[in-house]
């Protein structure tokens, strides 16, 4: 009898076939990439990564091979095996993702590399729950972990944070403004690819297809185990919080920094237990009982500025904007933005340093914090409201010109659905939103995207057209989008270098470039309001900082603190008749709005007047700590003298029942009138 040979060559038709393809894929991502294979040495000359080629040509020549192979094994060894690769691929999908992100993987403890296998091993055993096949488990668990993995490598790179929970819900709205970027592949992920492929072919080769002789009560039996594996991780890791036994915790002021010491899969399933807001310490209806009588008693603060009449207001929130120039650290070829630096020096405007919850993204959270007053430090970290709290009239500036008969429009040039503003602006008081497709003017461009001067010649025509139907006053919240990230633009105009070192940071430059039109567009909308008999007062503000290179991030803040100064951000407030003007230091966005209805001469509510008053004693309350009226720092989740905390906590009750306590909202703190449904006329 001819012995039964554990290991052979299988030549078969489909085996050549599906050795081609991986070889065919593997040569064609080669071409494509083929900058991947040459790299610096340590001295800095040019030459062949042989390590890359040798493991890339490898690792293809292993994956191509294994498809050739046949084993045959008993039936029960080959589910033993099935098994084994089950639980030890999460530790290899754990090594890879980190590996391609730059974690410090090798300095991570025991229980840091435990609690990541037991994300990774979450999701392949529920991978096997749903197919019950080993094979599939594998290709479904790995392709799932690399997909995540290089994701948030890019989403590292553009904004400079890591995915968190939340951005799933604003999935469409990463697809809409994915287009600017660049994605270059790293030669790890090639590599992890790689190592990936290998895995699966020979999973479906050495695993089995089925449980051979095996009863429908055995698969159920199989179904079960894997599932509730699955559903033992998930209460372990979240209800139970058992991540931070593991030594596992976030900084909510720096999600990069965690992930970097704790690994990715660890940073994101920690983020993951802070997605429902937890009622603040010390609430009750005795507390907002106290909080009422005590905001009923502060007085409204003094107007900053004389229109006479209802002017029309007009907030531009501008996107990517802040001033470099403004840390003296680095030298231009030119100002880049010396119409803003003439008005800062004119005495006749409120100006001064704004402090964003955000670095590099999420523009809507910016947007919630001016609109809303509330602040994103009461919110778990890295969610969005637009997404997952605005599902309800929500008080805002818009309600509150509304009630004081404004017609209220918000526009922003772009796809209505982004951030899920199409559902958010309705709630926020907004009576119509005009996004790209419905601009009355001719648009142009910058980079691809609608530029700051063609969103400001819509708003002159929105202001000329309601001014011809009748005395409505009239508020413009204008969102723009032309300093939006991917500066990679080869074919557009650098105009502003940094001097001595030009070229060595394009992106900057092309970002530096567009600011010098932006401030070129917003001087022409101030010339145009100048000259109009109508008061009309205008808030200018930045969302957030750019995402750039490292090194030209370095050279800006040198001297100065990371953690606080790259949250900076310009405002100013600008009207064509009477201001009281003066610098302020430092404040954040949430109490931007209070400043502009004082410009405008127009009453708030209780709520605006109280956070008028909050903002003397503690001027910036941001999702990456606060600053108080000495100009002391706090992190978020650290040490706050006591005066402080008690402040900041009766901020927190005050929000959390103004955006989450429906039943016993106090309405007459944060309403001029009953809150009511909104649709758009457009």
């Amino acid at each position: 009898m001819k012995e039964k040979r554990f290991l052979r060559l299988s030549l078969s038709r489909g085996n050549f076939f599906a050795a081609g393809a991986v070889l065919l894929a593997s040569a064609v991502f080669f071409i494509l990439e083929w900058p991947l294979a040459f790299g610096k040495n340590t001295a800095g000359q040019q030459g062949v990564c042989w390590w890359y080629v040798l493991a890339f040509s490898g690792l293809s020549a292993g994956a191509a091979g294994a498809c050739f192979l046949e084993f045959s094994l008993p039936g029960a060894a080959r589910q033993g095996i099935a098994w084994l690769m089950i639980l030890l691929l999460p530790l290899g999908s754990f090594v890879a993702v980190d590996t391609i992100n730059g974690t410090k993987l090798w300095q991570f403890s025991g229980r840091r590399w435990f609690a990541n296998y037991l994300c990774y091993l979450l999701v392949f055993a529920l991978a096997y729950a749903l197919t019950r096949r080993p094979w599939a488990a594998v290709a479904i668990g790995g392709a799932a972990s690399l997909t995540f993995g290089i994701a948030n490598y890019f989403v590292v790179q553009f904004r400079g944070q890591p995915i968190l929970p939340w951005d799933f819900t604003s999935f469409g709205t990463a697809l809409t403004v994915s287009g600017g970027y660049e994605y270059v592949p790293t030669r790890k992920m090639a590599v992890a690819v790689l190592c990936y492929l290998c895995t699966v072919v020979l999973c479906i080769k050495i695993a089995p297809q089925d449980t051979p002789h095996a009863s429908r009560r055995f698969h159920i039996a199989e179904r079960l185990a894997a599932m509730s594996i699955s559903v033992l991780l998930a209460i372990t890791l979240f209800p139970l919080n058992g991540l931070s036994y593991l030594d596992i915790s976030v900084w909510a002021w720096n999600q990069k920094g965690s992930s970097e010491l704790i690994g990715v899969a660890a940073s994101f399933f920690a983020n993951a237990q802070y997605m429902t807001v937890d009622v603040p310490e010390g609430y009750s209806n005795r507390a907002m009982t106290n909080l009422s009588q005590k905001l009923d008693r502060i007085p409204s603060p003094a107007p900053l500025g004389q229109p006479g009449e209802a002017p029309t207001v007009i907030a531009i929130m501008n996107e990517s904007m802040t001033d470099f120039g403004s840390f003296g650290t680095l030298e231009f070829s030119q100002d880049n933005m010396p119409n803003i630096h003439k008005l800062q020096n004119s005495g006749d405007i409120i100006w001064g340093t704004a402090y964003s919850s955000v670095y590099g993204g999420n523009t809507c959270n910016s947007e919630y914090e001016f609109l809303t007053g509330n602040s994103m430090a009461f919110l778990p970290s890295g969610s969005k409201p637009y997404q997952q709290y605005i599902d309800a009239p929500q008080q805002s500036l818009a309600h509150i010109l509304k009630s004081r008969g404004y017609h209220t429009v918000a526009i922003h040039p772009g796809d209505r659905k982004a951030w899920e503003r199409i559902d958010a602006y309705p709630h926020l008081g907004f009576d119509e939103f005009m996004d790209a497709t419905i601009f009355d003017v001719p648009r142009s461009f910058e980079h691809r995207l609608t530029s700051d001067r063609s969103c400001y010649e819509q708003l002159i025509y929105e202001y000329e057209y309601w001014r011809a139907l009748g005395d409505t006053p009239l508020f413009l919240f204008n969102v723009t989008i032309q300093n939006h990230g991917g500066y990679e633009d080869e074919n557009y105009e650098t105009t502003v270098q940094v001097e001595g070192r030009e070229g060595r940071w394009p992106r900057a430059e092309q970002y530096l470039s567009l600011t010098k039109k932006s401030d070129e567009a917003i001087q022409y909308l101030l010339d145009y309001f100048e000259d109009i008999d109508e008061p009309v007062v205008v808030l200018f503000f930045g969302d957030h900082w750019p995402k750039l290179e490292d090194g030209f991030n370095q050279a800006v803040l040198k001297g100065y603190n990371v953690f606080t100064d790259m949250y900076r951000v310009p405002f100013f407030i600008w009207a064509n008749y009477p201001l009281e003007g003066q610098e302020i230091e430092a404040v954040s966005l949430n109490y931007l709005s209070g400043l502009l209805l004082r410009a405008a001469d127009i009453e708030g509510t209780p709520y605006t007047n109280y956070l008028e008053q909050l903002r003397k004693d503690i001027p910036v309350v941001t999702d990456i700590g606060v600053m108080d009226s000495l100009g002391d720092f706090y992190v978020s989740g650290g040490y706050k003298p006591p005066a402080v905390s008690k402040k900041l906590r009766e901020y927190s009750i005050l929000q959390y029942n103004n955006s989450f306590d429906d039943s016993r909202r106090s309405k007459s703190l944060f309403y001029l009138e009953e809150p009511y449904a909104m649709r758009l006329n457009k």
